[in-house]
């Protein structure tokens, strides 16, 4: 017999350790662990990180006694009780046949690195539709930029124009989480005020599959570790599903002299998405007085309060709303992200 009850991250640490897993950069809201019957040692365990399931461990000795499934389907239990109906899951691609049994989706796997699943009625087929309305038809040569704009400078600009030069029609999907220091909203706002000069770019909204703390974390830690496989995971969402439903014929990223991730981001576009039919260009960065225009540059000099040296980086557009009321609540963010 078997007692399952809510525990903390740090009591699972032996275990997940003694199964060769780390614990997630983002904190659990839920970890559950499996104990044997009037014993105190810690079998199983698993945690709920926002909408997915992660950290899952069985201790050796129990191997073939099924607690995963006790494990998942407690965390798929909680998760309901909090009102998420519709959750995610990594795991080797030689796993994910054993979690199908469970009720997931397989999404996409990679061979040799991992697979993602889901389990839930909204997912990445319903996301694609959504998007193929938004984008409406598309014809000819259609090309896709993925932004991040924090915030959107004369770099970004210079991409997109680049791009808009070369396409018919151009998409961008503006990276959609949270965890930067200008808020989506505003990221999304500059860059469609941007790009307004440009009649053939459309702005979307990545959401959950396109550069995500699902798809891509490495990208907001901006650890390498585990940064090869997140990348050939997100490159395989995109040629699998987000290009076929928007109709892109090619893929166009920045060069990138300054960030290891991104740039095994962009080898990850390279080998994935040209075997796939996905024609992918890699755009010089534009420099300035021999420096590259980065966002992370026009942060740094906005927390260090040299703000008329931003004016030369960003479009007039970006430059009002840095001289704006609104931009208050977010450089009290940059201060204390660069403090």
């Amino acid at each position: 017999m078997y007692l399952e009850r809510k525990i903390t991250i740090q009591a699972a640490l032996p275990l997940l350790e003694h199964c060769g897993l780390t614990c997630s950069a983002q904190t659990p809201n839920y970890t559950v662990g499996i104990y044997e019957e009037d014993s105190d040692m810690l079998l199983a365990t698993g945690s709920l990180v926002g909408d997915m399931l992660q950290m899952i461990a069985v201790s050796p000795s129990c191997q073939g006694e099924d607690l995963s499934a006790k494990v998942v389907t407690h965390l798929l239990r909680v998760a309901a009780q909090k009102g998420v109906y519709h959750l995610h899951l990594f795991t080797k691609p030689e796993k994910a046949d054993y979690f199908r049994q469970l009720g997931f989706r397989a999404v996409v796997s990679v061979p040799g690195k991992a697979a993602l699943l889901e389990w839930g009625a909204q997912g990445v087929d319903q996301f694609c539709r959504t998007l193929s309305a938004q984008a409406g038809p598309s014809r000819g040569r259609v090309g896709a930029v993925v932004m991040n704009c924090n915030p959107f400078t004369l770099g970004h600009q210079h991409l997109v124009e680049q791009t808009s030069r070369c396409c018919d029609r151009v998409i961008i999907l503006a990276v959609q989480e949270n965890l930067s220091e200008f808020p989506f909203e505003v990221r999304f706002e500059l860059l469609c005020r941007g790009v307004a000069h440009l009649p053939n770019v459309t702005v979307l909204s990545g959401g959950r599959y396109v550069i995500s703390s699902l798809t891509f974390p490495s990208y907001f830690t901006r650890s390498t570790e585990l940064a090869a496989v997140q990348a050939a995971v997100d490159m395989a969402l995109f040629a699998r599903y987000i290009a076929p439903s928007l109709g892109i014929t090619d893929r166009f990223l920045g060069t990138e002299p300054f960030s290891p991730v991104t740039e095994l981001y962009n080898c990850a576009a390279v080998a994935q998405l040209e075997p796939a039919g996905i024609r992918v260009h890699l755009i010089e960065r534009l420099a300035l007085k021999g420096q590259a225009v980065s966002a992370s540059r026009v942060r740094a000099l906005l927390a260090q309060g040299k703000k008329a040296e931003v004016q030369a980086l960003v479009p007039a557009t970006t430059w009002a709303y840095l001289n704006s009321p609104d931009f208050e609540t977010v450089y009290t963010r940059l201060i204390g992200a660069n403090g």
